[in-house]
């Protein structure tokens, strides 16, 4: 009988490899080509055009089937839909005709076009019960037929017609058209990272290079982000100093370049990472990181009381040691007014009462504790409410609460009452990340804002989150949503959250983080531009915007640092002219300026902050005789971090006599000292006898000149 059994499958394995048409033989033979991919994949879905269609369902709007000619595939499907409140109010899927197992690694196959302007669709694969996204990408879909390659890798196992690869499509009134469809399963016969990814998404508005919006754009950072200033040297008779020297180094910016971070990971936590440390302070290798952070998870509500990663006084030495490093710290959350966000105590089946009594104690803890509620600088108050109504609904209707979002402007007033000193923001991610949707949400938003602010709660800043899926919104969109929130309620805002789908691939998500960065810093209500974590390692969706898990900078990591420390930065030397003056735009900011007389190593180091034009005057006891300018300092290590040995640079900048360097610890104890060349020049320096570790390297002379660096032992 067994034996029957088997000749009867394999018999049946025969029929169906017979049967397969003449599509998805050359689609197999074209990926195994282009991909050096395996030829024979399990099939997920049957193995013909005809009956991959058979196997679909429709539900929302007309269906009509049609046949294809010029294409690799015969058969199409045309769904012609009508714009819901909710994308998934109309669809097109197919349930899973074989199992899959957790691990496997899965390609979706589909084309996809569309006679409707700006036509979108969410292409996903997704538990047909729970509705977990296995895989999923929002997509623009063109006038001309576009192969869509979606790979994932299954997180878990699934038993015949419990999973479905599907469209949602009622973004719009719109029409579109469906072919080629195949779900292959190559198991673990080759790497994931193997496996093609292509979702027609190498584009997005103002992408181009001659773009208008960027020509504004320079335009407004150049008036909007510098100040003119200019030194004027006097000698100790008051008399102006000719071909003195001006070295003028930028420190760190006005305008908030951030991220949020894991408390666990800096400052001696439980889960201590000197890289990330070092990071945190020291982007660009040459000193200069964040001047703003956000912790991700430790104010929130109910890791705030449960200790999710840190207890309280940890978090407040936490935010002292951010501070006195120079980084402003914000505060989020508040309230996260839904169910899920809040402690478990706090749920619908508590009365009102209880639940405003919790929520008075919890704004009262919080903003009152010492080193925390009053040392942020910006507070998000309320979080998302533009679509989490638990609270709301639970208040509406009682004594006081006609729609019971009245809550909300209570929650600010409190709010200012016990930290006068913060910024009080309203923060949602229906804005920008989904601006180029229909159902952005955002007349629903600007509509709470208002209800807020005509109850007399202090909003003081507009919180735009910035997680962008696989079609990141257009630049000149994200412009005009900056414009209508500025023009409609002259509020400050920030970028509180930016990621980038890692479906979008990583030259666009270089592209795009200089373009959201720049438009972000050109506009006149932009007060910062923070990330939602910078390491794999330690990120929501392992997918964060600067560094890969292995440390390695990632494409729109090296755009950010170029952008931040390179093009938005000033480092400059000057000379002084007869008037004893030296002039230049720069970048708002703290700096620092050191002054050299013209013959003589006599100077003054000055640190001061330019936010306006200003006038920098500089007293020093130089010589009337003048001469020939000193040699800038400088000073390099590379690479940064490093294990074994860091590679050196120097210009002999005006030093001494037998120019020292020392290498210090976080301490300032001297672990190592080499007394390099009075010329200047190249040398290496081991370091791998060194414990893990941040220090400073330092470059001093017997006069006291002093240049040092910070570094990492990794």
């Amino acid at each position: 009988m067994r034996t029957q059994l088997l000749l009867m499958l394999t018999l049946l394995a025969l029929q169906t490899a017979r049967a397969q048409d003449a599509y998805h033989t050359q689609l197999l033979a074209n990926l195994s080509t282009e991909f050096s991919l395996p030829p024979n994949p399990q099939r997920i879905l049957p193995n013909t055009e005809v009956a991959v269609l058979n196997a679909a369902f429709d539900y929302g709007g007309q269906t009509q089937n049609f046949s294809v000619s010029t294409q690799p595939f015969t058969q199409g499907r045309r769904r012609t839909v009508q714009q819901g409140t909710d994308p998934w109010l109309a669809g097109h899927g197919y349930p899973n005709q074989q199992a899959i197992s957790t691990g496997d690694r899965c390609l979706v196959v589909v084309w996809l076009r569309s006679p409707t302007p700006g036509a979108t669709v969410n292409l996903f694969v997704e538990n047909s019960t729970t509705y977990f996204k296995e895989a999923f990408g929002q997509l623009r879909v063109d006038s001309s037929w576009s192969r869509i390659l979606l790979p994932f890798q299954a997180q878990n196992s699934y038993a015949v017609g419990t999973v479905t690869l599907g469209l949602h499509l009622a973004y719009l009134n719109q029409s579109i058209e469906i072919g080629g469809v195949a779900w292959l399963n190559y198991k673990q016969t080759v790497p994931f990272a193997q496996l093609p990814l292509f979702l027609n998404n190498d584009y997005y508005p103002g992408i181009e290079a001659d773009a208008p919006w960027r020509a504004e754009a320079d335009a407004a950072i150049e008036t909007l982000r510098k100040a003119n200033l200019q030194v004027r040297v006097l000698n100790a008779d008051n008399q102006a100093v000719e071909n003195a020297e001006i070295r003028i180094a930028m420190q760190q910016h006005d305008f908030k370049f951030g991220t949020a971070v894991v408390s666990n990971l800096f400052n001696g936590g439980s889960a201590q990472n000197n890289i990330y440390q070092e990071k945190i302070l020291n982007l660009d290798g040459k000193g200069h990181g964040f001047n703003e952070v956000v912790l991700e998870n430790d104010l929130k509500w109910p890791a705030w009381e449960q200790h999710w990663l840190s207890s309280q006084p940890e978090i407040a030495s936490d935010i002292a040691w951010l501070k006195n490093r120079g980084i402003s710290v914000r505060g989020h959350n508040l309230l996260w007014p839904s169910w899920s966000n809040l402690p478990p105590d706090i749920n619908a089946s508590q009365t009102t009462g209880y639940i405003k009594n919790r929520i008075n104690n919890r704004l009262s803890e919080i903003l009152q504790y010492p080193g925390v509620g009053q040392a942020c600088i910006d507070w998000d108050v309320l979080n998302e409410i533009t679509e989490l109504n638990d609270l709301a609904n639970k208040f509406a209707g009682t004594p006081g609460y006609v729609t019971g979002r009245e809550l909300y402007a209570e929650v600010f007033k409190s709010a200012k009452a016990l930290a006068p000193g913060a910024k009080l923001y309203l923060n949602d991610y229906v804005a920008i990340e989904r601006g180029d949707q229909a159902d952005n949400r955002i007349a629903l938003w600007k509509s709470r804002t208002d209800e807020i602010l005509a109850a007399g709660g202090p909003i003081e800043g507009i919180g735009f989150q910035g997680h962008f899926g696989a079609t990141p919104t257009g630049i000149p969109r994200v412009k005009a949503i900056y414009d209508d929130f500025w023009n409609t309620f002259g509020l400050e805002a920030k970028v509180t959250e930016y990621d980038i789908s890692n479906l979008v691939p990583p030259n666009i998500q270089a592209q795009y983080m200089r373009d959201i960065l720049t438009i972000s810093f050109a506009h006149p209500s932009m007060k910062g531009f923070l990330m939602w974590g910078f390491w794999d390692g330690a990120h929501w969706l392992a997918n964060a915007p600067i560094y890969s898990s292995d440390w390695t900078l990632k494409p729109s990591g090296e755009a950010f640092v170029d952008q931040v420390f390179r093009k938005w930065w000033t480092s400059d030397t000057l000379l002084s002219n007869a008037a004893g003056n030296a002039s230049l735009r720069a970048f708002k900011g703290k700096y620092k300026v050191t002054v050299r007389c013209p013959n003589a190593p006599t100077l003054q180091n000055l640190e001061f902050e330019l936010q306006n034009d200003t006038v920098l005057t500089v007293q020093l006891a130089c010589l009337s005789a003048t001469g020939e300018p000193l040699q800038e300092v400088s000073l390099e290590a590379y690479p940064n971090p490093a294990q074994e040995q860091l590679q050196l640079r120097w210009a002999p900048a005006g030093f001494g006599s037998a120019p020292r360097l020392l290498v210090l610890d976080a301490l300032g104890k001297s672990c190592v000292q080499v007394h390099l060349p009075d010329n200047g020049g190249a040398y290496t320096l081991p370091i791998g006898h060194l414990p893990v570790g941040v220090y400073q390297l330092r470059l001093e002379d017997t006069q006291g000149h002093r240049e040092q660096i910070r570094i990492c032992r990794q």
